[in-house]
């Protein structure tokens, strides 16, 4: 639990950061129509923050599933 809570805060740390500089190139960046490479890495770190909190979500979701039902089984 420690380690996933770690990383998530890294992901989380690090998306913020991605999304100030994707703001940034919005108002401060140039007007040609070419794609730089930090915009990539920050597009595919965004993608990585919300497959990392989906998968997440949907593990602790089945983890208290399986609690659920295995209590009810039990009793």
């Amino acid at each position: 639990i420690r380690l996933r809570i770690i990383f998530g805060i890294l992901q989380a740390c690090s998306t913020c950061t991605g999304r100030i500089i994707v703001i940034a190139h919005q108002y401060f960046g140039p007007s040609q129509y070419v794609e730089p490479f930090y915009l990539i890495v920050c597009s595919v770190n965004r993608d990585g923050f919300l497959a990392y909190f989906t998968t997440l979500a949907s593990i602790l979701a089945l983890d208290r599933g399986i609690a659920t039902v295995a209590w009810a089984w039990y009793v």
